[in-house]
């Protein structure tokens, strides 16, 4: 079966635009959706796929958290470029993270965050990985066996990326005091506790005036697709018609 990675994406529209951010292990694929649900209502959108993703698992773990910010700061330039002044970000898991941190150092209008975690512990980011590679072996050549004794010397791998990465949480997580633009704070009713205390907790802490927090009951952790993904779309759309855009 021949295999082609996911590449990042750009839907031209109006003025306003709109940076998606896809999360761990995940791809461009996780926001095309969404990507044109929005284009369709007249944004530009743009979504990066971070360096490695979409790859062999031993050419994800190469790169990591401070790579993966170079991407989105890239991709953020790139709409500046383009003659975006206003542009809102909106975020994945790790995407939700790299949102923040949009926030926290350049100039969003506003950011929307999906999944966002406050923590993670690194068993379950190691098993992540392994699974990623099982899935990308669908693709690749090889014996079943040697499949196999890959993702066995997988899971001995020290995995650099995983540490750095809890690191990054932890963070943003010091610094979401400072941010103040509007931000939208999603999380899934079918995800792990984890989600819907870390929005609770960043909607307590977080500079922003003006903030909205909401549970989709259907929702697992990939919020972009589902049962009520369609919903979700529409209460992003409302979020984004209430803010004070220049143009």
């Amino acid at each position: 079966m021949k295999y082609k990675a996911p590449e990042s994406f750009y839907f031209q529209g109006g003025s306003k635009a709109i940076l998606l951010l896809h999360s761990f292990t995940g791809s461009t694929i996780d926001m095309r959706q969404l990507g044109k649900f929005l284009n369709r209502e007249g944004y530009t959108v743009h979504a990066p796929m971070y360096t490695g993703h979409g790859q062999k698992a031993d050419t994800l773990l190469q790169y990591g958290p401070s790579t993966w910010w170079e991407d989105v700061q890239s991709a953020y330039e790139f709409l500046e470029d383009e003659g975006y002044e206003e542009i809102v970000v909106m975020g994945l898991s790790l995407g939700a993270v790299l949102t923040l941190k949009v926030a926290y150092e350049l100039n969003p209008l506003a950011i929307v965050t999906m999944s966002l975690p406050m923590t993670r512990d690194e068993v379950t980011l190691r098993k992540r990985v392994v699974y990623y590679a099982k899935q990308h072996q669908q693709y690749e050549e090889g014996t079943d066996e040697e499949k196999e004794a890959a993702r066995q010397a997988l899971k001995a791998h020290p995995m650099e990326i995983i540490p750095a990465f809890i690191e990054m949480i932890e963070q943003q997580m010091q610094y979401i005091a400072q941010i103040e633009v509007p931000i939208y704070l999603a999380y899934g009713g079918q995800d792990d506790a984890l989600y819907e205390e870390t929005a609770n907790y960043v909607a307590e802490r977080i500079g922003s005036t003006q903030k909205v927090v909401k549970c989709y009951e259907q929702a697992g952790h990939l919020m972009t697709y589902g049962k009520d993904a369609k919903t979700m779309y529409e209460d992003f759309l409302h979020f984004l018609q209430q803010l004070h855009w220049k143009k």
